[in-house]
């Protein structure tokens, strides 16, 4: 078909860009950085400041180490984390300020060590000590020391084995299925989500409404099949494809408005691979490669953006668990 051949040929042209900003200001050695500001080297960040080596996490200020953190401030190696403040070595925690080596915590305030508390303070692995006593022993522990961090550590994880492990982790979420959502609302089947609304099989994504299919996508709405494109609307099939309007089968382009399959192109409407048309020539051109795609089956982005070794292992691969679960060809 004309058109894959045309659109492929498109994809080859030119060399793909190493990194992808979108409004961010001094982002070097930063892959994915999102409206953020004074980050390095972190992948997938959106509305951050002042935030080294951290990957998919939003609105977090004056942080390092972080990963699927969201508006966290002054924290430290923590993961899976939200609203918390001056936390480090953390995981699963929520609304928690002063706390180090904690997992599972919702609104605690100065504990350490601790794993399943809600809205305790002045907690020593889970013994609830007075002020006093709190401090010094704190004043005991030498985390400095590799040596002792590794007792910390080994301290902690027993102490989780002891305590039931929540299933799904989500945090201020209402009638939602999947793991690590905050702040969703109607999301089915979304992992590592914030802030989305009526979206299906979404992972990695916030601030998202009414789209499905998507994969490391930011405040897009009424999307679908995309793959690293925030800040569109109404797009289906785009990569690495920014501040679009209803636009399909792009990738490596910005601010495109009713364009399909075009690739490295920007500020453009109305064109059909990379070429101009007029609003009414545009309309009928796309509703008849629409019609020729969907007849062979080729309505995805399965022939497109998916390598000839990837497509080709799913495809004969033997394995039982990968061949239940085949893509969409």
């Amino acid at each position: 078909m004309s058109f894959i051949q045309d659109f492929q040929q498109l994809l080859r042209e030119k060399p793909r860009y190493n990194v992808k900003h979108v409004m961010a200001e001094n982002c070097g050695f930063s892959d994915t950085a999102i409206k953020s500001k004074n980050c390095y080297y972190c992948f997938c960040v959106f509305y951050c400041e002042d935030v080294y080596y951290a990957r998919y996490s939003r609105k977090c200020t004056s942080c390092s180490g972080l990963t699927f953190c969201v508006e966290c401030e002054w924290c430290t190696e923590c993961s899976d984390c939200a609203k918390c403040y001056g936390c480090g070595y953390c995981r699963d925690c929520q609304n928690c300020s002063t706390c180090q080596f904690c997992s599972d915590c919702f609104g605690c305030k100065d504990c350490f060590g601790c794993v399943g508390l809600h809205q305790k303070q002045y907690c020593l692995f889970n013994e609830q000590l007075p002020k006093d006593e709190y401090r010094k022993r704190m004043q005991e522990l030498h985390l400095k020391n590799n040596a002792h961090r590794q007792l910390v550590v080994q301290r902690v994880e027993k102490l989780r084995s002891r305590h039931p492990n929540l299933a799904p982790h989500q945090f201020m979420a209402e009638d939602c299925t999947g793991d690590h959502l905050t702040e969703c609302k109607g999301c089915y089947q979304c992992y590592d989500a914030f802030t989305c609304e009526d979206c299906l099989y979404n992972i990695e994504v916030n601030g998202n409404r009414d789209c499905s299919d998507i994969t490391v996508c930011f405040e897009t709405e009424g999307s679908s099949n995309c793959v690293q494109a925030p800040l569109n609307y109404n797009c289906h099939f785009l990569m690495h494809t920014d501040q679009c309007n209803d636009c399909e089968f792009c990738a490596y382009s910005k601010n495109l408005k009713h364009c399909f399959g075009c690739v490295y192109l920007a500020d453009k409407e109305y064109h059909i691979l990379n070429k101009p048309y007029l609003p009414e020539e545009y309309a009928k051109e796309v509703a008849k490669i629409r019609k020729e795609l969907s007849a062979e089956n080729l309505h995805n982005m399965g022939l497109h953006f998916v390598s000839d070794y990837e497509r080709n292992r799913f495809l004969y691969e033997e394995d039982s668990c990968i061949q239940s679960v085949p893509p969409s060809l």
